[in-house]
């Protein structure tokens, strides 16, 4: 959490110079690189919450319920292109470029033994509750939805050094947003250079009522995976590999009431039309916005161990995308009988 408020106040001390920095073509291309780097992450990103270190609880009436707490940590290089069309690049703590960009994700999770056939199906929900998004800043809000669940299947039962060894799959819903509030006191944009070849006039302004910068992403993700562990009386080692396909859209922008002045007689609805001919992100009535398309694979390792006291289990793990090299880590308690 400190890393991610970190982060949250480099990108409102960015939002700051913004418009005085970037013009419209580089604030595009700059948002759709973060979010392409972004989406192609949200795969494993929604895997976490249910990778417990036990790959089979045994059926009925075995159960287990708990809280996940980890995130994914996407590479400096996903939000690069922002930073360099901004041209601050000396202002980013070296922290950030080495560890990257903090993607944290928190869920509820119960396990259940199946009937008659041998198998466990597990769900999650995640959420940040009202009262928990008075934690941050004044300055800043946040949102987290998150649904989800699976079913493994034992293929082989775990005896001494033989491990138990699971397959199975799942589909988790995840949506997100991170806003940082009046980034901008209030700002007036000269669009004048582009828009007079294509509207006319002398004078064309986009005017930013306290703007605020918002990021946003969602995935549907079916995943499967293969997972092995080892019954070691206090402890309960696991390594496993899991890959997900995800439909997916990220991206970010300014959200503000807009307004549009100029002396071409040309309407609002002529200026979108306008950005578009000229291949700039449209903008609305209510700011605008860079959301990306990202469909793709994750491919990952995962593995830790739980430790095991009665009832009690306490698991440590974590994971590697192999596609784009984001690294995560989960903690994960529960009360499993």
């Amino acid at each position: 959490m400190k890393r991610l408020l970190l982060v949250i106040g480099i990108l409102a001390l960015l939002a700051g110079g913004l418009w005085a920095q970037v013009d419209f073509a580089t604030f595009q291309d700059s948002f759709q690189s973060f979010a392409d780097g972004v989406a192609n992450s949200l795969p494993i990103t929604a895997s976490i919450g249910l990778n417990w270190s036990h790959a089979y609880i045994g059926q009925f009436p075995h159960f287990g319920v708990g809280v996940s707490l980890g995130g994914m940590f996407l590479p400096y290089e996903t939000m690069q292109p922002i930073v360099d069309a901004l041209g601050v690049g000396s202002s980013i703590p070296q922290e950030l470029k080495t560890y990257g960009l903090p993607f944290p994700t928190i869920a509820a999770g119960a396990r259940l033994g199946g009937f008659i056939l041998p198998f466990d199906m597990g769900f999650k929900f995640g959420m940040i509750p009202e009262e928990a998004k008075d934690l941050f800043s004044q300055n800043v809000t946040a949102d987290f939805f998150l649904i989800g669940g699976d079913v493994r299947f034992p293929v082989l039962k775990g005896r001494g050094l033989i491990p138990t060894l699971s397959v199975g799959g799942g589909y988790t819903f995840l949506r997100g947003r991170v806003g940082i509030v009046d980034v901008i006191p209030g700002e007036t944009i000269d669009i004048s250079t582009e828009m007079i070849p294509l509207l006319g006039g002398s004078t064309h302004e986009l005017t930013f009522t306290d703007p605020d910068l918002e990021f946003r992403w969602d995935t549907h993700t079916i995943e499967a995976k293969a997972q092995a562990s080892w019954n070691l009386l206090l402890f309960t080692p696991s390594v496993g590999i899991g890959a997900a396909y995800g439909i997916s859209n990220a991206g970010g922008g300014l959200t503000s009431t807009m307004l549009y002045n100029t002396d071409s007689g040309a309407t609002f609805s002529d200026l979108q039309d306008a950005f578009a001919s000229a291949g700039y992100t449209v903008p609305t009535a209510n700011g605008l916005e860079v959301i990306s398309e990202a469909n793709g694979w994750s491919f990952w390792v995962y593995g830790g161990t739980a430790i095991n006291i009665f009832f009690i289990k306490v698991d440590l793990s974590a994971m590697y995308n192999f596609l784009n090299g984001d690294y995560g880590a989960s903690i994960n308690l529960r009360l499993q009988l």
